[in-house]
C-alpha cells in the first residue's frame, strides 16, 4: 500500500530571491485575505444558527390557578371536590386523567379518565372542571398523593398535585368518674345542683402526622360535643352543645372536656342519665357527621333541703367606732359586742361615711350579692339552691365586703369557709345621725 503525505511548503525568505528585505508571515497585508474568508465563514453558521433554533412542534396544554385539596388530612370515603382551571394551545385536550399513589406503595394508580368538555368560565377566564375525588382505604397517617393531568391530543401533557394523609372519621368518647361541683364531695345532689362529668375524647390521638410511622392515631378534628338527658320514663332529650373547644382552633388530638350539668328541676327520686356524643364532619354529598358516644352511670337526685323561716337582725352602728351592736355571728344568731374576737364577726357594718353604708365580712366568711332576680331567689331559697348560686359565681364575685348596701339587696354568705350557707335582704335602713345607721336584715338560714 502506497500512503500519499502531503507536501506542506517551508515559509522562509529563502524561497523568494528578489526579495532583498525580508518581514514575517503575519505583517504582510496581502497575507490578511485569509482572515476575511473566516468571517464571511461564521457568517454563514450564524444564519445556520437562527434556523436551527427556530420553534417547532406542539405546545403544552397550560394550568391556571386551581383550587386544589387544602387540607392536611382526610378520611377514607370522604369526597374531596377541587376545581381545575386550564386551557388548550396549539392542540385541543383529549382527556383529563386522575391518578393516586397511596403509601407506603410507590406506583400511582388511575383512578378516572374524564374526557375532555369545554367548558370555559368567563369569571376564572379559562376551562373549568370540578371533581369529585372519592378518598382511597388506607392505613393512618398515609401519605395519598393526587395527580392531574391533561392530555392534549398532540400527546403533551402538564399536571398538577396535591397530597394529604389519612385520618380516622370517627371520634372515640370515654367517661371519667364525674365529680360534685356545687356541693361537697360524696354529698347527694339534688335538682339543680352542678355536676361535672370529664368527658375524654380521641383518647391517643394525634392531631397532625409527619410521617407514616408517627406515635399515636391520627383523627379529624372534633366538631362540637352533644349532651343528652333522659329523666325517669321520659324521652330523652337534647340538654346542651358546645363547640370543642369552645374557641379557637379545631384539633383532632386527645383531649378532656369537662361538662358541667345542672341537675333538671323536679328531678329528685328519680334516674337521670346523661348521654355524651362528639362529633366530626365528614366531606360528603349532602355533608354529614361521625360520631361516637358514651352514656354516664344513673343518678337519683334527693330532694332540697329547705331552709328556716326568715328571722330578723338588726345592725346599729353608732359614733366613730360603730359599737356593740354594728356585728352580727350567723352561726349563733345573735350580735357580736365590738371587743369579741373578729373570727365570730360574719357580717359587721364597719363604715358609714359619704352617706354609703358598708358591709363586711371580719373573718372568712364571703358574700355574693343575687344581681338579677334576687326577690325570686329570696323567696324559693333552699340550702341547695343558695350553695348552687354562690358555687356557680365567679371567685371575683365571692367577695369580702360590699361598700354601699341598698334596701332590696339580696345576699348569700357562706359562713367561714365551711358548707354553711345563708341567704338575707336588706329591708330597712335608717340613718340618725351623720354617723349613725340601723341596718335591718331578714336572713334565711338552716
Amino acid at each position: 500500500m502506497t500512503v500519499l503525505y502531503p507536501v506542506l511548503p517551508i515559509l522562509s525568505s529563502t524561497f523568494f530571491p528578489f526579495d532583498m528585505n525580508p518581514t514575517p508571515l503575519f505583517s504582510r497585508p496581502a497575507r490578511l485575505l485569509p482572515l476575511a474568508a473566516v468571517l464571511l465563514l461564521l457568517s454563514s453558521c450564524e444564519k445556520e444558527l437562527d434556523t436551527y433554533y427556530s420553534e417547532v412542534g406542539p405546545q403544552f396544554p397550560t394550568f391556571s390557578t386551581n383550587a386544589l385539596g387544602t387540607a392536611s388530612k382526610y378520611a377514607t370515603g370522604e369526597v374531596v371536590p377541587f376545581e381545575l382551571r386550564f386551557a388548550p394551545q396549539t392542540d385541543p385536550l383529549k382527556e383529563i386523567r386522575i391518578y393516586q399513589k397511596i403509601e407506603p406503595g410507590r406506583d400511582s394508580t388511575l383512578v378516572t379518565t374524564i374526557p375532555y368538555k369545554a367548558s370555559f368560565s368567563r369569571i376564572r377566564q379559562a376551562d373549568t372542571l370540578v371533581v369529585n375525588y372519592v378518598v382511597p382505604a388506607g392505613a393512618n397517617k398515609a401519605n395519598v398523593k393526587v395527580d392531574a393531568l391533561l392530555v392534549s391530543a398532540n400527546g403533551q401533557i402538564k399536571g398538577r398535585n396535591f397530597s394529604f394523609r389519612l385520618a380516622e372519621a370517627t371520634p372515640t368518647v370515654r367517661l371519667t368518674a364525674p365529680a360534685n361541683v356545687t356541693l361537697p364531695a360524696g354529698a347527694p345532689p339534688a335538682p339543680g345542683d352542678v355536676v361535672r362529668f370529664p368527658v375524654v375524647i380521641n383518647e391517643g390521638g394525634i392531631n397532625t402526622a409527619s410521617s407514616f410511622t408517627a406515635t399515636g392515631i391520627l383523627y379529624k378534628d372534633i366538631d362540637s360535643l352533644i349532651t343528652y338527658v333522659k329523666v325517669g320514663t321520659a324521652a330523652e332529650r337534647r340538654f346542651a352543645r358546645q363547640r370543642v373547644p369552645v374557641a379557637g382552633t379545631q384539633s383532632g388530638a386527645a383531649t378532656t372536656v369537662n361538662v358541667d350539668v345542672a341537675l333538671p328541676a323536679g328531678s329528685a327520686g328519680q334516674p337521670v342519665v346523661f348521654r355524651f356524643e362528639a362529633k366530626s364532619r365528614f366531606l360528603s354529598v349532602p355533608p354529614s357527621t361521625r360520631s361516637a358516644t358514651a352514656t354516664a352511670t344513673a343518678l337519683t337526685p334527693v330532694a332540697a333541703t329547705s331552709l328556716a323561716a326568715p328571722r330578723t337582725a338588726t345592725l346599729s352602728y353608732t359614733g366613730t367606732a360603730g359599737g356593740d351592736l354594728a356585728a352580727f355571728d350567723l352561726t349563733t344568731f345573735a350580735p357580736v359586742a365590738a371587743t369579741a374576737p373578729v373570727t365570730t364577726k360574719d357580717v359587721a357594718i364597719t363604715s358609714t361615711t359619704g352617706n354609703a353604708v358598708r358591709l363586711q365580712a371580719l373573718n372568712t366568711t364571703r358574700f355574693v350579692r343575687v344581681a338579677t332576680g334576687g326577690a325570686a331567689a329570696y323567696t324559693n331559697a333552699t340550702l341547695n339552691s343558695i350553695r348552687q348560686t354562690y358555687q356557680s359565681a365567679a371567685t371575683a364575685s365571692q367577695v369580702a365586703q360590699f361598700d354601699n348596701v341598698l334596701v332590696g339587696d339580696v345576699i348569700i354568705a357562706r359562713l367561714r369557709g365551711l358548707d354553711q350557707y345563708a341567704i338575707f335582704t336588706v329591708t330597712g335602713l335608717n340613718r340618725t345621725s351623720t354617723t349613725d345607721v340601723a341596718l335591718t336584715l331578714a336572713i334565711k338560714t338552716l
